[in-house]
């Protein structure tokens, strides 16, 4: 059976969104060209595009702590849309916009 190996996320400003993900997010390139930027520790490239982009795309990426990361985020100045809540599935998440209007949630699994 196959596996999820990376997601590709357009964006309208590479540049900008580059500098998101690496200054705000805090992530690692693995690769880039002039097309495109990918970050191998969360399996997510974003691609230069002149598509419509921004609406209704949420990457999830999991973390240990979402309370931690909140605050590490907050004080970066991410755009975070709320405080992180218990969840009824068994999560405690958060959201993040990034420059093009994507969701990125910040999801971590609580102990039954």
């Amino acid at each position: 059976m196959a596996t999820l190996g990376h997601v590709h996320l357009p964006v309208s400003d590479l540049s900008r969104s580059r500098s998101f993900y690496t200054e705000t997010m805090g992530l690692e390139v693995g690769f880039e060209d002039e097309a495109m930027v990918y970050f191998p520790q969360v399996g997510l490239i974003i691609d230069q595009s002149d598509m419509d982009i921004g609406t209704g795309t949420t990457v999830g990426l999991s973390c240990q702590d979402a309370d931690a990361e909140y605050e590490r985020l907050r004080q970066r100045g991410a755009p975070l849309e709320a405080l992180p809540q218990d969840q009824p599935w068994g999560v405690r998440n958060f959201y993040v916009s990034d420059p093009d209007g994507h969701q990125v949630e910040f999801e971590q699994t609580l102990a039954s």
